[in-house]
């Protein structure tokens, strides 16, 4: 079912009130739907193309110079690279939450890539993958290689044990699980430290001490 109302074309016509950028973006957001719900298309909408032109001249007027700009930007995805949206994720019911499922299991396959490296574990014998589930499951992300297997979920059943590992031998389950929180995960050296002190070395440790 499509519909068309006025009301874009009448706040593009008379853009009293949208003089701030959050007015305005609100302004071309609306726009944007009642242009869907019409099914007409958005890039040739005469009322979208005058609020698009009036977001700019709020933001000119209101923003510093694009330089500036440009270096606020810089420190602010330095801040969010520096503190992994996992982090704040994990302990969460991801029903529902697709996109929060997806961001978290991307960095975790990330941070199990980064610990496989500081093992020393062979590329070509290990495999990182994810099963995200259905909208009910929070879905797990693995590392399996020979000697170890790592599971890392948004959640489980005993706080801080998001991520668990146990010794494999031949790729099969063969020692006592461990947990960890997610955290622990994200400082590979460390972490990798851990797994040797706990259940033995693995990868390149273990081809050393056979040498």
């Amino acid at each position: 079912m499509f519909y068309d109302t006025p009301y874009r074309h009448n706040q593009a016509l008379a853009p009293d009130g949208l003089e701030t950028l959050p007015a305005a973006l609100h302004a071309l957001n609306a726009a944007v739907d009642d242009c869907r719900r019409a099914g007409k298309p958005v890039a040739r909408d005469a009322a979208v193309i005058l609020l698009i032109g009036n977001l700019a001249d709020v933001a000119e007027r209101s923003a510093p110079e694009a330089a500036a700009l440009r270096l606020r930007c810089v420190a602010d995805r330095a801040a969010v690279l520096a503190t992994p949206a996992l982090l704040d994720i994990a302990g969460h019911d991801l029903s529902g939450e697709a996109a929060a499922k997806r961001i978290f299991h991307y960095q975790a396959r990330r941070a199990l890539t980064q610990l496989a490296e500081a093992m020393g574990l062979d590329p070509a014998t290990t495999r990182i993958t994810t099963a995200l589930g259905n909208d009910r499951e929070d879905g797990t992300s693995e590392l399996r290689h020979s000697d170890i297997g790592i599971r890392v979920v948004p959640r489980s059943f005993l706080p801080a044990s998001e991520v668990s590992f146990n010794r494999c031998v031949r790729g099969e389950p063969a020692g006592k699980v461990h947990h960890a929180p997610i955290a622990e995960l994200l400082d590979a050296p460390a972490f990798s430290h851990r797994v040797a002190e706990t259940i033995g070395g693995v990868g390149r440790a273990v081809l050393a001490v056979a040498a």
